[in-house]
């Protein structure tokens, strides 16, 4: 890793041998850029909108540069090989741009050719304030395809569209300008990472970390990193100051290559990390001689970004799942402001049909277990977690589930299920998880849960409601089933048929316990002529001795049935129920 004075020494010396280009938008000692001294300024106030000029900066009898009026803006492209036939081109040119023409530069966006071929493979935004340099967005891209990376609206990063090519193997990342060392800081978001295994164009993986200083956990704002005010401050935290206090790290586990648009990206599941690490990794540095000063970012490798996920020393942990695959973000999944807070997590984002776990445990891994009982894989070392189910096939909310860690184990172990119009739980179920330790391997969990795990549970899903459906029906499970039935992928239909699932069990669960508690044993009296008859009696003559034991055993039965359904064991629990309406 090198040293803070190596960057120093070899940003200085780099300024003293500046090449024509670099030295037309070298900064001030201060870091201000303007175009106020330029001999083409007057020249450029005087442009109408759309009119531009050439210069040859680098004197070969060639334009190099073109100065524009553009949105009413005075715009400097500079063509850096100084032999492109196009000037004006998004490969190896800077663009310097004064918003609204007054002088003073506000951004800079630069295309780096690294390798000669024609193509970008890096882009950086330079925000100014007052002419003066404060941050800089900065984008390396792996593949070699020129895809522009940062989407542009009037020179600035546009937002969360698909756009940008926020996928593929590629990252981008933030570092704030010191003025007083003159050298880049992380900050914010550095990087976000993605990496593309099979080559289809998506991203695979996705880790997004927040540099923040280390004292901010425990200053007035404890989202610190996802303050953009920060931003624009005339100074910077030093790096030895600033630390990694936000990990967020993302899955997509679809099988093959997938069939998706580019501009709907999706993550089945993510973790969110919080800790507070410094700011200190392998090759953090990266000097770049075709950038401007200065030449040197810092920012995780991307080459070691899995590795730092992976091992991140979290002090607590949140595993979020999209569990109706309804999120397209380009981010992952990841938690929500709701319920627990997490600092410097960012969002919010989506609510409904969100699988939440939460762990308070200190871990230095990203672990995570498969439980037989409900077929799904958890956190490991949850103590609680949560779903809101609905706004999918109706707007409204249908139900809730609430897991909790009973015996603290580290292993969810009890669900409660709420309906939106009762306080009270409707199904309360403690089983045995029958958890097994599963690897954190893409490769491994795309074989598991696509050719395993789903097709298992849709084919028990799908026994078990055709059995639920004999006894009763239910409008909003119906529609769940729709839903299911015209669902792209299986993880989709998955989901639909769970909800339809359980909400037909408890509709079936009341009606059986309505029916039997309707029988003239719980409310007549003993009828003494039957009182060790197994005939029927009557709300007239009173109940009979089998009456009672007709009752206690539907109780029984019933019970089986809901302990079978809340350990998962739904083949038994169809059986169950069969013998119920025998």
């Amino acid at each position: 890793m090198r040293s803070v004075a190596f960057i120093l020494l070899s940003t200085f010396a780099f300024a003293a041998e500046l090449p024509w280009n670099m030295r037309e938008t070298e900064m001030t000692p201060e870091g201000r850029l303007t175009f106020l001294a330029k001999p083409w300024w007057a020249r450029a106030q005087a442009l109408a909108e759309g009119e531009s000029f050439t210069l040859d900066l680098n004197k070969d009898g060639k334009p190099d540069t073109i100065v524009m009026k553009k949105d009413g803006n005075i715009v400097e492209a500079i063509d850096d090989t100084g032999r492109a036939k196009e000037i004006w081109n998004t490969v190896s040119t800077t663009y310097v741009v004064s918003l609204k023409g007054t002088g003073l530069v506000d951004r800079m966006i630069v295309y780096i050719d690294n390798d000669g071929d024609g193509k970008s493979d890096e882009m950086e935004i330079r925000h100014y304030q007052d002419g003066y340099l404060r941050y800089a967005w900065f984008g390396e891209n792996y593949d070699k395809d020129g895809v522009q990376i940062f989407d542009l609206k009037n020179w600035s990063y546009a937002g969360n569209n698909g756009n940008n090519k926020f996928r593929g193997n590629l990252q981008i990342y933030l570092n704030k300008y010191d003025p007083k060392t003159k050298t880049w800081i992380p900050l914010s978001e550095c990087p976000f990472a993605f990496w593309d295994y099979n080559k289809d164009g998506h991203g695979d993986i996705v880790l997004r970390v927040s540099a923040a200083p280390l004292a901010s956990l425990s200053g007035p704002d404890s989202d610190y990193a996802n303050n953009y005010n920060y931003m624009w401050a005339p100074e910077a935290t030093p790096l030895a100051a600033t630390g990694n206090l936000n990990v967020r790290f993302s899955f997509n586990i679809d099988p093959g290559q997938r069939k998706d648009p580019l501009n709907k990206p999706h993550y089945n599941f993510g973790f969110t990390s919080v800790g507070s690490v410094a700011y200190r990794y392998p090759n953090m540095t990266y000097t770049n001689p075709k950038r401007r000063p200065p030449q040197t970012v810092t920012r995780i490798d991307w080459k070691q970004g899995v590795q730092v996920g992976m091992t991140y020393p979290a002090k607590e942990t949140a595993f979020n799942w999209d569990e109706s695959r309804s999120v397209w973000r380009w981010e992952g999944e990841f938690f929500i402001f709701e319920r627990i807070y997490l600092a410097n997590t960012g969002g919010p984002t989506q609510r409904w049909n969100m699988r939440r776990e939460y762990s308070p445990k200190a871990s230095s891994a990203r672990q995570i277990y498969y439980s037989e009982a409900d077929r799904r894989y958890h956190l490991v070392g949850a103590s609680e977690g949560w779903m809101e189910v609905g706004y999918l096939v109706n707007k409204q909310k249908d139900l809730e589930f609430r897991w909790f860690d009973k015996d603290g184990d580290g292993r969810l172990d009890t669900v409660e299920v709420f309906r939106p119009d009762n306080p009270l739980p409707v199904r309360v179920s403690r089983f045995d998880p029958r958890g097994r330790a599963v690897a954190l391997s893409r490769e491994k969990l795309i074989d598991e849960y696509n050719q395993k795990v789903l097709p298992e549970a849709l084919a028990e899903n799908r026994v078990l409601i055709a059995a639920l459906k004999k006894v009763a029906s239910d409008a909003t499970a119906d529609a769940y089933e729709a839903e299911a039935a015209k669902a792209e992928m299986p993880e989709r239909a998955r989901y639909c048929l769970d909800i339809a699932r359980e909400l037909l069990f408890l509709k079936v669960r009341d009606q059986l316990l309505a029916k039997n508690a309707a029988g003239p044993y719980p409310q007549a009296p003993a009828d003494r002529t039957k009182y060790k008859s197994m005939d029927a009696g009557s709300e007239k003559t009173g109940y009979s001795m089998g009456d009672s034991i007709r009752f206690w055993q539907m109780v029984r039965k019933i019970e089986q049935l809901q302990d079978e359904y809340g350990a998962g064991k739904y083949s038994q629990a169809a059986k169950t129920l069969e013998q119920i309406g025998q």
